[in-house]
């Protein structure tokens, strides 16, 4: 198998750092160097090293250091690709090809996470505490990974075009840890129900070992409100709305980040650490930035500071559209999206809804100017480095009001939404039937935009994607587009790897 000799590293640690206690400023590494399991997971310090370099792998591009908040955007209905560099237009326009391409990324990781989970019965001088800890955040991530690369490759078992069902991806739970090993791999992709058991494995696992035994720092580091956070989404993709529901609950009363109000929603997203997030990857130091071309801050803006349009920042490549406005409580943009430099800005108008102050005009880097997403923004003191949410409390509490919905339990999905709603500046709501799904659906584009989530649940709901006017096309969902190609490297020289149809 080409690409697991190629990519998934045969261990993973030295970092730049080797440390017993790993703390919150652990997590700003240089790449990683491959080197031997059997040399390297002999230690508590070379254990929780490796561990650290599994967390700094979340900050890769191809995962949350860019596409997996944007992609779910761009490749949807809320957001479009503005051209100016070149970037993101193939995704937005959900050419042949251009799509997730986090396989490989995925893999080296998923790998990483077993070779520790290998090592960590050997480490006699390790506490019971620490052993659970690793176990737990090591379980998490493999969990995340799994469910990203099942989002990007496969379908959700909501909804399958079973025409075109080539299963779930590749499910290995033991360490590729030399060539040999590698080279003889030569596997199948596992059936959905099987990756969906396995990823909920992980996390009920995950949950127990972290009850007690997680570690400082939260969220960056997984806690048992995370595994129970991301059990929660990965149950609604599952549609086990019991399970959903109850983990939802679990992760919101966790103790992990709390839902911000209407007062300090905004600040919330300047803030070191944004308060709502129960899972967080952060980049700490200027070395870690993905760079003017890539990194989040300037794939959503051109400008350089918030509020200064003539402050050169970055490219502004992703912004959402009327509807995704519409939503926000935005209007006075032109259907075109954007304004010419040469002439003034149009006046806007803004309902209460907080969260449309996290959009402004871009600045003037290039012609014309967009309404731009403000949500990323250098945290940390440095241009183009900046936490990113990947579970917040909103989308958790969404999720509740989603599976309440489908429980027939519209009371309790309506006191979801309308707890949303108050603390988001809007007044209550009084709905019924499946009024109530489409202001949940609408809610998700409100709170989540640019956080990459909107495609996907068009994946799982089963609905075709209008793309915006300027693209023109309705993508089916029974389109081949929908899934992304397996890496041909995968299939060189292994007769039981399938392609998604259409590749």
């Amino acid at each position: 198998m080409k690409t697991i000799v190629n990519k998934i590293t045969v261990f993973a640690a030295t970092l730049g750092i080797l440390v017993a206690g790993c703390s919150d400023k652990d997590l700003a590494v240089q790449p990683r160097q491959s080197i031997s399991s059997e040399t390297a997971l002999t230690s508590v310090s070379s254990v929780d090293a490796a561990v650290i370099g599994v967390y700094a792998t979340l900050k890769s591009r191809v995962l949350y250091g860019r596409d997996f908040m944007l992609y779910g955007d761009v490749m949807a209905d809320n957001a479009v690709a503005t051209n100016k560099s070149g970037r993101l237009v193939g995704e937005g326009r959900n050419n042949n090809g251009a799509h997730y391409a986090n396989w490989g990324t995925a893999y080296s990781a998923i790998n990483d996470c077993n070779l520790v989970l290998a090592a960590i019965p050997k480490i006699s001088a390790a506490s019971a505490t620490q052993r659970d800890r690793w176990e737990g955040e090591m379980r998490f991530i493999r969990a995340l990974l799994y469910h990203d690369l099942m989002r990007a490759y496969a379908y959700a078992p909501t909804f399958i075009v079973n025409a075109s069902n080539r299963g779930g991806v590749v499910l290995r739970s033991t360490a590729v840890d030399n060539k040999d090993t590698a080279a003889a791999f030569r596997p199948a992709r596992a059936s959905i129900a099987e990756c969906y058991n396995f990823i909920i494995n992980d996390l009920t696992i995950a949950s127990t070992r972290l009850a007690t035994s997680a570690r400082a720092g939260a969220p960056h580091f997984a806690t048992r409100a995370a595994c129970q956070a991301l059990l929660a989404r990965v149950q609604l993709y599952n549609g086990d709305w019991t399970a959903a529901r109850t983990a939802a609950t679990n992760a919101l009363t966790g103790g992990v980040g709390t839902l911000s109000t209407a007062a300090n929603h905004v600040a919330g997203w300047r803030a070191s650490t944004n308060p709502e997030s129960i899972f967080e990857v952060r980049f700490a130091i200027a070395a870690e930035s993905l760079g003017v071309n890539e990194a989040l801050q300037t794939s959503c803006t051109s400008m350089g500071a918030i509020g200064s349009p003539l402050t050169n920042g970055g490219w502004g490549d992703c912004v959402p559209n009327l509807f995704a406005l519409n939503a926000l409580g935005i209007s006075g943009v032109p259907s075109s999206l954007s304004i010419s430099n040469a002439i003034a800005l149009p006046a806007l108008t803004r309902s209460t809804d907080v969260r449309n102050q996290l959009y402004e005009w871009g600045g003037q880097r290039t012609n014309p100017r967009f309404m731009e997403c403000t949500k990323y923004f250098g945290k940390s003191g440095f241009l183009n480095t900046d936490n990113v949410p990947v579970i917040r409390h909103a989308e958790v509490l969404l999720i509740r009001a989603e599976a309440s919905f489908r429980l027939n339990d519209e009371a309790a999905a309506l006191n979801d939404i309308n707890t949303l709603r108050v603390n988001r500046g809007l007044a209550p709501v009084t709905l019924s039937g499946n009024a109530i799904l489409e202001e949940i659906l609408n809610q998700r584009v409100a709170e989540l935009t640019m956080e990459g989530h909107r495609f996907h649940d068009m994946k799982r709901l089963g609905r075709d994607i209008v793309k915006d006017p300027s693209v023109g096309f309705v993508l089916a969902i029974t389109d081949f587009r929908v899934l992304a190609p397996i890496p041909n490297g995968e299939l060189v020289g292994n007769p039981n790897m399938q392609q998604n149809v259409g590749y």
